[in-house]
C-alpha cells in the first residue's frame, strides 16, 4: 500500500476516534458510523411520522438527494468544519496537509499535466466517509423549528414536517427549504431536483406546490428509504 494511504488511514481512523469517543456528530446521522444502523434510521424516520399522524398533523416528508455529494464536496468546506471541531490540533494539521497537497495528473493532447486537485472524496477512499459526515454534521447541528425533523444516512437526508393547516404545512416546508438550500450554497453543493420529492400523510386533495430555487418538487405516492418501501398510507414492505 502506498504510503500516503497509510498515513491517510491512520489519521482517518484517529478522527473517527475522536468524533465519536466525543461525541461531536450528531445522533441524526446515521451513515458510516459504527454505532449506528439502517435499522434505527428506519425506525426512527417512521416513529416521527407515526407520532405526527396520531396527534392529528399533516405531514410532509421531504426526501432530499445531494448531487454527487463525495465527487462535488469542496476541500474549503472540509477545512472549515475540521477547525470549527474539537479535533486535536495534529490531526486538523495532517489533514489540512493533505488536502492541500492533493494533485491529479490529467492525458492530454500536449502530454500528462498536473493540477492542484481541489475537491472530491472519492467514495472508495478511506476518508470519504469521515470528511463528509463532519461537514454534514453543521446542517443537522443547525436550529430547526419544533416541527421540522431532519435525519441522515450518508448524503441522503430526510425533513419530517408537520403542521396543522395545509398553508402552515407548505409554508414550513419552503422555510426548511431555504435553510437546506443555504447550507448547499455555502459549501458549494447541489441537490438532484429529480431525485428530490416529497410524500404528503394527509387528507389534502390538491397536492401542495413545492418548490426548491424556483424548479418544482414531484409529489410521489411512495418512496423507497434505506431498502424500504413507504406508502402514503404508512404501509411499509
Amino acid at each position: 500500500m502506498h504510503r500516503n494511504k497509510v498515513l491517510e488511514k491512520l489519521m482517518t481512523q484517529r478522527l473517527t476516534y475522536h468524533l465519536e469517543s466525543t461525541n461531536s456528530l450528531n445522533d441524526r446521522q446515521y451513515g458510516f458510523r459504527e454505532s449506528k444502523s439502517v435499522d434505527r434510521a428506519i425506525n426512527e424516520l417512521l416513529s416521527k411520522i407515526q407520532t405526527a399522524k396520531r396527534d392529528g398533523k399533516h405531514v410532509l416528508v421531504l426526501s432530499i438527494d445531494v448531487e454527487g455529494a463525495f465527487d462535488n464536496l469542496q476541500h474549503r468546506p472540509i477545512l472549515k468544519s475540521l477547525d470549527a471541531s474539537t479535533c486535536p490540533i495534529n490531526i486538523n494539521r495532517r489533514f489540512h496537509s493533505l488536502l492541500q497537497n492533493r494533485k491529479v495528473t490529467l492525458l492530454t493532447t500536449q502530454g500528462r499535466a498536473t493540477k492542484d486537485q481541489k475537491q472530491g472524496c472519492p467514495q472508495g477512499s478511506c476518508s470519504g466517509p469521515a470528511m463528509w459526515n463532519l461537514v454534514a454534521n453543521e446542517i443537522l447541528n443547525q436550529v430547526w423549528p419544533d416541527n421540522v425533523h431532519i435525519q441522515a444516512f450518508a448524503n441522503y437526508f430526510v425533513l419530517v414536517i408537520e403542521a396543522d393547516t395545509n398553508k402552515s404545512l407548505v409554508e414550513d416546508t419552503q422555510s426548511a427549504i431555504t435553510q437546506f438550500s443555504s447550507w448547499c450554497s455555502e459549501n458549494e453543493l447541489a441537490i438532484s431536483t429529480e431525485k428530490t420529492n416529497y410524500i404528503l400523510f394527509s387528507k389534502m386533495v390538491r397536492s401542495p406546490k413545492i418548490t426548491w430555487n424556483g424548479y418544482k418538487i414531484n409529489r410521489v405516492n411512495s418512496f423507497k428509504y434505506l431498502g424500504i418501501h413507504v406508502d402514503d398510507r404508512l404501509n411499509w414492505l
